[in-house]
């Protein structure tokens, strides 16, 4: 150390007093140690003639360790370094000085013996002249190139440089030191000191030890720094090691992480300009102050002792003593013993000069603890004086809440002589006109009463507290008006004092009320509904007793305006709770208005029977009475699994146990001559138990023709899956050009199954309405999900006696989907179309509107049957999805980010309507993720997506393993094929424009083994195909719409699956990719409140979400 460095140490004030006292050392020694410290120590004489140790460590580079002292100014932690420390090194660096000039002379060339200053034929030097001293080069070098900085006639380094250099050479010595000092772990113990300062300020002091002599650390900053630098610090003779937060004991390192954290977030907070005031007051030196979060976590790390920082911890209030003496014209209250209160965070605290009473602030505002503190800080170790009047009121509001805690020493009974008795309060309610209330108060002192404001009988000592919270209590409801009177004339206030205001009284005190008041609420209406089935219609009798029948609508209205209350014209009130349930489900769920049900009598549809049925089971205040032939169908639609259909004998061993009880759901609707929407989960085996029913209704005598109306790709499939499990079936597949059409159209009267697309069915409209069949059944029957479409109306104008829909993703991206479908099974079952998204759609999804949606489930539930794999195939094997995020390489990030550029403007100047512009912008950015040569043909450079697939393809197929490969792009595709032949992987590719037959050749030569890897567009694939084969999913890029990604990947995951799949996501990372996959798992919510799944639909994007898309992460 030099002598700045000393200075910068002690301080100016102590650097001025070490210099005096440098003559005060009587002996001094130094001693090199086995690590290289040096230890200096030395007797220095005090003020007082005391003779004080004094000690010091420092490294071999001079630099400081630690250093003590056994002055008073130490030991009692006032300050960091006394004089005499200071003097210590003072004397020692004059003593390193006088060594080294020592050597330096007798190490002079003209002092060694042979040795002659050469200075022979050297030109003399003018006397005048000064000698200048000689710069090497490289000083010169360095002051041409940076300038120089002078002090007298050196250059210096900035303080703020030579401070870096310092934290280096003495980082680099800690680290030799850990490699040369072994010390043992979990032996230093940290002790809490504690004191409660005159305001409650909590400051903490620490003891450290190493199990012997306890030394008080000096700064608890400072030791926290050298535990994060690993610094041998020593305290003593007794204590030096390095400081790690493995050589404390486990309860230290707790109060140390502890303290840390609240020194980290002070010094957060104080680097924003904020302070704590309570930080004003201050202790003992080297100590903090403690927040009420720290000081709560220190006393809870110390509970299980009893004890914390010298306090004896206890919990709950102490047992307290209020004394009471006569003085003039009053009393004079104290309360003993006087304690102190400190507030933490989750905590109260009250103090003596040795205990700590910890009180539960969450416990104590239900109880008096919390209340206590108050009259203790007013009371504790003080006398006040009160008058007698006060001295009353003391005793109706103060002592009350001290409570049990107190014992009262009162030897002349000045005080407990004015405790008053605990009076019953009474609550008088009248309604003096209709629509308006009224109340007063009065007061039952045993038997004398009382109203408020009013004088006391001779000698009654009034509860003022108890007669002014009354007071209160009815002001909080009614108007303070007349003396002694409160009422209201306010319909809302009417409400409230009825709903809240009555139960609230009854808790405090006696209710009373007048028959006028009895006859302000009008008893709920009993009604009572019968049903019974009369054909294929529900015949419905309302009865709603003496309740008037004109008042129905009006009811109805305030139901559904949620409405707490509602005013009959006679002036009465009805309260709308839980007993009219029953007449709003009649209104809301099933359309019956008031008109309807004022005339007694109603017909409904026989489809509405299982919405009935679990709209009005078990409704309180509701008498539901039913016909058997109701309860036949209610136990149907209750009981599937138990009902009589059995499968057809030939299919008995081929159909799983939930498709046998899909078949009879099917059976069952159909016996009703109802519709449904089968909704399995993709894989589960839709076209079996479509197949099993059919073949049933043919077995039971029906001879119409049946209509399967599917996707273009999925005719043949149907076909052969026809001939497959139900060859007694006759199946004509409708395609070719119209003639070729028109002769297959004449086979449909000797056919029982008939399987045409949506495209031909449009096309041949007018043939497929004039020809009656049996049942019209939608395979993918999202195809009708928008009612506008051409589409759309021509399978509703299909001639079927039921209808039936096959669907994995019955709502994709709006609920109008699933009204769509419902349209066309059950014509009026949901309200008209804009009706139904006012009432459900846009409550659902932009308000999440529970009730809504409860309603929606009550009306759709019974009519859509839906299972996962997870609940019905327990035996097939895992599926397990990874997500490969792949970093673009640099030349297609410029280019990626260049484009990003452009789409930004192109957005912003896109029109809100042109969305096919705003997403021809996104499939641009979408086709430099797969591959840049997809929008430039002259690119040169590489594509990481496709390098990192064909890593993940090759390695796959060399491990035994069968792929699919799925990408939106036929483009892509065609790349992949070139990658793939390079590298002799076998492979097929499907895409749209892939003709039938062909379609069906490459899956069974797939699944029969000749290829490693089918390459398949997600439009082309995404439907209808059996790729069990495969073990290995992969997708080259994400759609929009992660249902279209699940229909894909259920090509391999499905029935006759046998080994776990595999699927990967390949995503770039950083880019629009990412943004898609976060906005498929934010909108995927939607079909899971219809039908119990997540589909995850992307809905419709505002502008400012598309762009949200093209945010880049920085760096």
């Amino acid at each position: 150390m030099d002598m700045e460095d000393i200075h910068y140490l002690l301080g100016g004030t102590i650097f001025a007093r070490a210099e005096n006292y440098m003559k005060n050392i009587e002996s001094f020694d130094c001693e090199t140690e086995e690590n290289g410290v040096r230890h200096l120590c030395a007797e220095i004489e005090g003020s007082g003639d005391h003779l004080y140790t004094t000690e010091a460590w420092l490294r071999q580079n001079g630099s400081f360790v630690s250093a003590s002292c056994t002055c008073p100014y130490n030991d009692n932690g006032n300050g960091l370094f006394c004089e005499h420390i200071g003097a210590l090194l003072l004397y020692d660096l004059k003593e390193q000085k006088a060594v080294k000039v020592q050597r330096r002379a007798q190490t002079e060339p003209a002092k060694i013996p042979g040795v002659v200053r050469g200075v022979a034929n050297l030109p003399e030097k003018p006397a005048e002249e000064p000698e200048t001293p000689r710069k090497d080069s490289y000083v010169s070098g360095l002051e041409m190139l940076f300038g120089k900085k002078w002090r007298s006639d050196e250059p210096e380094s900035d303080d703020a440089a030579r401070a870096l250099l310092r934290t280096y050479q003495e980082g680099a010595l800690a680290e030799l030191e850990d490699n040369t000092l072994p010390q043992r772990t979990g032996f230093v113990e940290l002790e809490p000191e504690l004191t409660l300062l005159q305001y409650g300020t909590p400051w903490l002091r620490l003891r450290i030890s190493g199990g012997g002599r306890q030394y008080v650390v000096k700064s608890i900053e400072h030791l926290l720094e050298d535990i994060e630098e690993s610094r041998v610090v020593s305290y003593g003779k007794s204590l030096t090691f390095q400081h790690r937060w493995d050589a404390f004991t486990p309860d230290a390192q707790q109060l140390l992480g502890l303290i840390r954290r609240e020194v980290i977030s002070r010094k957060q907070l104080e680097t924003r300009g904020y302070t704590y005031s309570r930080y004003a007051e201050t202790g003992p030196a080297g100590g903090m102050a403690l927040t009420g979060e720290l000081f709560d976590g220190l006393v809870t790390l110390y509970a299980d002792r009893g004890e914390v920082g010298g306090y004896t911890l206890k919990k709950d209030v102490p047992a307290l003593t209020l004394q009471v003496e006569r003085r003039r014209g009053g009393v004079e209250i104290a309360v003993e013993p006087s304690l102190g209160w400190v507030s933490g965070l989750d905590f109260d605290y009250l103090f003596s000069e040795d205990t700590l009473w910890r009180l539960d602030r969450a416990a104590t505002t239900r109880m008096a603890p919390a209340r206590i503190l108050p009259a203790l800080q007013a009371l504790g170790g003080k006398s006040l004086f009160f008058t007698s009047a006060d001295a009353t009121a003391f005793c109706s509001y103060v002592l009350p809440e001290l409570g049990r805690h107190v014992t009262i020493e009162d030897p002349e009974r000045l005080l407990l002589n004015q405790i008053p008795l605990e009076p019953v309060t009474q609550f008088y309610l009248d309604a003096p006109q209709m629509g308006a209330v009224s109340a007063h108060l009065e007061f039952l002192y045993g038997e004398d009463r009382v109203a408020p404001f009013t004088p006391p009988p001779q000698g009654l000592l009034r509860d003022a507290r108890a007669e002014n919270r009354a007071a209160k209590l009815l002001g909080r409801y009614l108007q303070p008006g007349e003396p002694l009177q409160y009422s209201t004339y306010d319909e809302e206030e009417v409400y409230r004092f009825l709903d809240e205001g009555v139960p609230t009284l009854m808790n405090e005190g006696e209710v009373y009320l007048t028959d006028a008041f009895r006859n302000l609420q009008a008893p709920p209406p009993k009604i009572s509904v019968g049903v019974s089935v009369q054909g294929s219609v529900l015949d419905l009798e309302v009865d709603t007793g003496e309740f008037p029948v004109g008042e129905l609508k009006a009811l109805l209205k305030s139901l559904h305006q949620k409405k707490r209350y509602h005013r009959l014209r006679d002036g009465r009130l009805l309260k709308l709770d839980d007993d009219l349930e029953g007449l709003d489900e009649l209104n809301e769920t099933l359309e019956l208005s008031g008109a309807k049900l004022g005339r007694n009598h109603a017909e409904l549809p026989l489809y509405r029977a299982p919405t009935l049925d679990w709209a009005l089971s078990g409704q309180n205040g509701l008498r539901f009475n039913r016909d058997d032939a109701f309860r036949r169908i209610s136990r149907s639609f209750h009981a599937v699994k138990d009902s009589e259909y059995t499968p057809p004998e030939s299919l008995h061993n081929v159909l799983r146990k939930y498709q046998r009880d899909g078949y009879r759901w099917l059976r069952t609707l159909d016996g009703y001559g109802m519709g449904g929407i089968l909704a399995d989960d993709m894989g589960l085996g839709k076209t079996v138990q479509v197949l099993s029913y059919l073949l049933a209704m043919k077995e039971s005598g029906q001879t119409l023709p049946s209509l399967i109306v599917c996707p273009a790709s999925l005719v043949l499939n149907w076909q052969e899956e026809c001939k497959k499990f139900t060859p007694q079936l006759v199946c004509v597949a409708v395609d070719g050009d119209a003639a070729h059409r028109a002769e297959l159209a004449k086979q449909w009267a000797n056919a029982d199954l008939v399987v045409t697309s949506y495209d031909l069915l449009r096309r041949d409209e007018e043939r497929y309405a004039e020809q009656a069949f049996y049942a019209c059944i939608l395979d993918e029957a999202q195809a009708i999900k928008n009612h506008t479409t051409q589409k759309y109306k021509a399978v509703c104008g299909v001639n079927s006696k039921v209808r039936f829909a096959l669907t994995g993703t019955p709502v994709e991206n709006r609920l109008g989907e699933l009204w769509s479908i419902f349209s066309f099974l059950m014509p009026g079952y949901l309200p008209p179309y804009k009706t139904f998204c006012a009432r459900f759609e846009k409550p659902i999804v932009q308000e999440e509107d529970k009730e809504a949606l409860r309603r929606l489930n009550q009306l759709t539930g019974p009519f859509i049957l839906r299972r996962m794999k997870s609940e019905v195939l327990k035996e097939l094997p895992p599926k397990t999805e990874n997500l490969h995020r792949i970093e673009l390489d640099e030349q297609q990030r410029k280019l990626y980010l260049a484009a990003v550029v452009d789409a930004r403007e192109k957005l912003r100047a896109a029109k809100p309507e042109d969305k096919m512009a705003v997403f021809a912008v996104l499939m641009r950015l979408r086709q430099i993720c797969c591959d840049p040569r997809l929008v430039a043909d002259n690119w040169s450079g590489g594509s990481a997506k496709l390098d990192a697939c064909m890593e993940l393809v090759t390695a796959a197929v060399e491990g035994g393993h069968r792929i699919l490969l799925f990408s939106q792009f036929t483009s892509m595709l065609e790349l992949l094929a070139k990658r793939l032949d390079e590298a002799g992987v076998s492979h097929f590719t499907l895409q749209g424009s892939t003709p039938k037959p062909v379609r069906a050749e490459l899956v069974r030569r797939f699944n029969s083994g000749e290829a490693d890897v089918f390459l398949i567009s997600l439009r082309a694939g995404g439907t209808g195909l059996n790729l069990t084969a495969a073990d290995i999913v992969i997708h080259y890029d994400p759609w929009w719409n992660v249902a279209a990604q699940n229909q894909a990947t259920d090509r391999a995951y499905r029935i006759g699956q046998q080994n776990p799949v595999q699927v990967y996501k390949l995503i770039a990372q950083d880019t629009i990719e990412e943004k898609i996959v976060a906005l498929q798992q934010a909108k995927q919510s939607l079909a899971e409140t219809v039908t119990g799944s997540a589909d995850g639909a992307i809905l419709s994007m505002k502008p400012e979400e598309l762009l949200e898309l093209l945010e880049v992460p920085e760096g």
